[in-house]
């Protein structure tokens, strides 16, 4: 959670504050043409400012940049994201006790979001699995080890 909280809060920022800059002037119509057989409705959108959405698609993207630095790059090459080295954690091949690379930490973190979006059970195995391992930490021969 610190990790996709804490890391790409500047980007969550200034893209809500490109939100707030894009709508707070813009206005809709909503017109709705009736026949015997169809309703046809439009909705007409005005006053949206072009430099808000601007503001607020860079923050998105910002927020997508630092996420994916930390989860892919950082603990490919050192094991540890921010919030991992806030805990003294690291991820490391299971084999070598090694960092596992951009490759396999951009696999890792692709598993994590798809397992943990999908089954909640993904993180809750650790409970019961003898090595407490979640399945993408299985799936890519990886453990979580202290560094302190």
């Amino acid at each position: 959670m610190l990790d996709g909280i804490v890391v790409p809060l500047v980007g969550y920022v200034l893209a809500g504050t490109g939100a707030f800059i894009a709508f707070k002037d813009a206005s809709s119509t909503t017109v709705t043409n009736r026949t015997e057989f169809v309703t046809e409705t439009t909705t007409d959108l005005d006053g949206v400012s072009g430099t808000g959405i601007a503001i607020m698609v860079g923050g998105i993207l910002l927020a997508l940049a630092l996420v994916v630095w930390n989860n892919v790059f950082r603990q490919g090459r050192t094991g540890q994201t921010i919030a991992k080295s806030w805990l003294d954690i690291a991820v490391v091949r299971e084999v070598d006790g090694q960092p596992l690379g951009a490759g396999m930490a951009f696999v890792r973190w692709l598993l994590l979001v798809v397992l943990g979006d999908l089954c909640l059970l993904n993180f809750l195995w650790p409970l019961w699995d003898p090595r407490s391992r979640c399945w993408h930490d299985m799936l890519v021969s990886t453990v979580v080890v202290r560094t302190e």
